[in-house]
């Protein structure tokens, strides 16, 4: 029994050397998809092309609006392209 399992536990620890790498690619690969979605869902609220989403263009967004208050930096009722580079940067780590 002894003879069967030394290479079943080598394998297992070879195969538990490769998750924190897939983790960290995954992780990595998640970040940037998140940063685009907000890029993206930024300039389809941004209704009038300004480069700035008011709480009124927002309309409810259920991706938006519940990081709005997040985003808007100086609480003036309007997330900027600066405020949300600002934000996906400190959350996401990436520009």
């Amino acid at each position: 029994m002894c003879s069967l399992f030394r290479p079943v536990l080598l394998a297992l620890l070879v195969l538990a050397s490769g998750i924190p790498s897939a983790s960290a690619d995954d992780m990595g690969e998640y970040n940037r998809r998140s940063v685009e979605r907000y890029l993206s869902l930024f300039q389809s609220l941004d209704r009038d092309g300004d480069r700035a989403v008011t709480w009124s263009e927002t309309s409810g967004d259920l991706n938006f609006t519940p990081v709005f208050n997040d985003m808007d930096i100086n609480r003036d009722g309007v997330v900027t392209a600066y405020e949300l580079n600002r934000y996906v940067e400190q959350k996401f780590g990436l520009r």
